[in-house]
């Protein structure tokens, strides 16, 4: 005969029948979009030095790229200051703007008569009927990296003035130059959404150089929106939500200044204003992002 014990069994020997045990499943945590704000042409002139120096003091930018042949001494140790991992600090490779930082006499070809920098088309002309020495290009990209460095500012990424670093052709043969000099970060230009003419050419420009890129880290995607419209609440957000559908960390490029440069398209006042004006991290918050300088690359 069977007997019944009165003694209670462990809870996980106690059989249901009628229940079946479900699996949990653990669903991921949705990854945070991450965003870094980069100011261009730290150095260019004083309105946009004084410009990017303010905002990133005030935490509302966290990044700059500096014109190394511009930037005067005073201002690489003001820059200096700012350096933190919430604010990075980079080159902005400039071969097609004033004077070299190398002796005249060793970067003859990219210089004309004036001894200053032939502009972006000129450069790249040159350089695809072979009058641009690699050499001498290797010489000014080593002495505009050295300036920062003595300066005590490591530069954590490189990006060009007017997008050299991806021309075709002349491109590659730069990031060759910079990923020998230790760059290990770089700009990776899209011009996505844009269908301006010239949008338009900095696409085909960047699909050209994009097998160069390889070994660099870069940013999944680059909003340039501010370029070709005033600075907004609506333009920020539709062009960093575009870009947050394709990518997880994303750059945005900026162009600051307290004044307008003359000669210049770029809208550099409204975008200071409204980097200024509180809004970006309600706004990132809104579309699911983050501030991060370019050390989350």
């Amino acid at each position: 005969m069977s007997t019944i014990s009165d003694e209670p069994r462990p809870i996980d020997s106690v059989v249901h029948p009628t229940r079946t045990a479900l699996p949990i499943t653990h669903y991921p945590l949705p990854i945070k979009k991450k965003l870094i704000i980069n100011c261009d042409d730290y150095g260019w002139d004083a309105p946009a030095t004084q410009a990017i120096l303010e905002l990133g003091t005030a935490g509302q930018v966290s990044s700059t790229t500096v014109m190394a042949n511009f930037a005067t001494d005073a201002e690489l140790r003001a820059l200096q200051k700012l350096v933190s991992p919430s604010f990075s600090v980079g080159l902005h490779l400039t071969l097609n703007a004033g004077h070299p930082l190398s002796a005249a006499s060793k970067v003859s070809s990219l210089t004309d008569i004036d001894g200053q920098f032939y502009s972006s088309s000129q450069l790249w002309l040159r350089f695809l009927r072979g009058q641009v020495r690699p050499q001498e290009l290797k010489t000014e990209v080593a002495a505009q990296l050295r300036r920062l460095a003595a300066a005590g500012l490591a530069p954590t990424h490189a990006d060009s003035h007017q997008h050299l670093h991806q021309y075709p052709l002349l491109g590659p043969a730069l990031l060759a130059i910079l990923r020998e000099l230790g760059v290990r970060r770089v700009r990776r230009l899209t011009a996505a959404g844009r269908f301006d003419a010239r949008g338009l050419v900095l696409q085909a420009f960047a699909l050209s150089s994009r097998p160069a890129l390889r070994g660099f880290a870069t940013p999944g995607a680059l909003v340039s929106t501010f370029s070709t419209e005033p600075a907004s609440a609506d333009g920020f957000r539709r062009g960093v939500a575009a870009a947050f559908r394709h990518a997880d960390v994303v750059e945005f490029m900026s162009h600051p200044g307290l004044s307008e440069r003359p000669g210049s398209p770029l809208m550099r006042v409204p975008e200071y204003e409204f980097w200024r004006g509180g809004q970006l991290r309600e706004l990132l918050r809104e579309l699911g992002g983050e501030l991060v300088s370019y050390a989350a690359v």
